[in-house]
């Protein structure tokens, strides 16, 4: 995995060696209210430091449980409870200005496995393969960020990008999840497109994002035919207009664009117009147990009319029953991937045995009108983003 300090900036990283350091915290309360609720709550669990006026020093290490235990026993007074990691270096005037809300402190701490994984570099990417379903063969692979904390406990992309903005790492943490895709991707057959997990809030604050990217793209000479931004919850997006912005130059270099977790067809609509996306992926809320839900299916059956009018291929996501894929092929879908075909996996997974059994019972499986999968390797790499 690419060297944390390769992408975060010295003052991040200090900041957050400080709080995986941590041996205490201080907590300094704003009101008379607070200060005693906090006395209160704490009992003889805290020692008094003078430098900080009122602030109380807490073990964390001692009382793992404690912050998350004060915010519910001093309830509304938890508002005006501030905490600051210990770091000798300090002034008071400097740990005055980093005092940050209990509640926020209450996430970092919960978060802090994230920065053993860091230094550990314990994360790791399992290839969820998408198939054609006209041919049964992989298409493509979306890339799955995993990562393994000191316990070895395991951690999928849902937990560690939400620690990842509670410890206000998010953008460089994207960026580094990006280049670790990329690096495990090389082992993937050089035919088929890798879909890389995209926020698009990030894209639109700031510009330089994707520049990063095409830089290590370019790095491990990696085409950009081969790339695929899945833009994920791309409905809550605002700033349409900076997105396509973003989005320019690596979509003329080359860089296909999806539309990942799409739920309706409106939004959808705008979405094709503004930037010409070359796959629409219907989330599993739509897909599963859709041979049961006509509502579902008519949903879909929108979202493939938007599909057909963008000349975009529509994958379905999430299918975990074979009732399930032949409604998405009857509508149009040529392309899909969940359990049913295979799950993901570090290796190229194969298709699994009911996948196969369901591609030997059918025929002439999708619309030949639906465009097919563009060829990898059509861009050779040499341009910045």
């Amino acid at each position: 995995m690419k060297d944390p300090e390769s992408v975060f900036d010295a003052r991040t990283l200090a900041r957050l060696d400080r709080w995986r350091k941590a041996r205490s915290l201080f907590l300094r309360p704003d009101t008379p209210e607070a200060e005693r609720a906090l006395a209160e709550a704490l009992e003889k669990r805290w020692l008094r430091a003078q430098v900080y006026g009122r602030a109380r020093r807490v073990l964390v290490d001692r009382i793992p449980t404690l912050l998350n235990d004060l915010t519910e026993r001093i309830g509304p007074a938890a508002e005006y409870v501030r905490v600051s990691p210990e770091d000798i270096n300090q002034t008071k005037w400097d740990a005055v200005g980093n005092l940050m809300p209990l509640r926020q402190a209450c996430g970092q701490v919960r978060a802090l496995w994230l920065l053993d994984a860091l230094r550990s570099g314990s994360f790791f990417v399992e290839f969820q393969p998408i198939f054609d379903l006209r041919t049964g063969e992989p298409m493509g692979f979306e890339g799955l960020l995993r990562a393994r904390s000191a316990d070895g406990t395991p951690h999928l992309a849902a937990e560690i990008f939400p620690a990842a903005a509670v410890l206000g790492i998010e953008l460089a943490f994207e960026r580094l999840s990006w280049v670790t895709v990329l690096e495990a991707a090389q082992r993937l057959p050089a035919d088929t497109m890798i879909f890389l997990n995209v926020n698009p809030q990030l894209l639109v604050s700031t510009d330089s994002s994707l520049a990063r990217l095409g830089e290590e793209a370019e790095r491990m000479e990696f085409p950009y035919a081969r790339l695929a931004l899945d833009l994920v919850e791309i409905e809550r997006i605002e700033s349409l207009e900076r997105l396509q912005q973003a989005l320019a130059v690596p979509h003329d270099l080359g860089v296909s664009i999806a539309l990942d977790n799409v739920t309706s067809g409106y939004g959808t609509l705008k979405y094709c117009s503004g930037l010409a996306p070359r796959w629409i992926k219907v989330d599993s809320e739509i897909t599963r147990n859709i041979g049961r839900d006509p509502q579902r299916r008519a949903i879909l059956q929108l979202l493939a009319q938007v599909a057909r009018e963008a000349r975009a291929g529509l994958i379905a996501e999430g299918i975990e029953e074979g009732e399930d894929l032949d409604v998405c092929v009857e509508e149009g879908v040529f392309a899909a991937q969940g359990y049913f075909l295979a799950r993901p996996s570090v290796d190229t997974a194969e298709a699994s045995e009911q996948f196969r059994a369901w591609l030997g019972s059918r025929k002439g499986l999708a619309d030949p009108d639906l465009p097919p999968a563009p060829a990898a390797g059509q861009l050779e790499p040499g341009s910045d983003f």
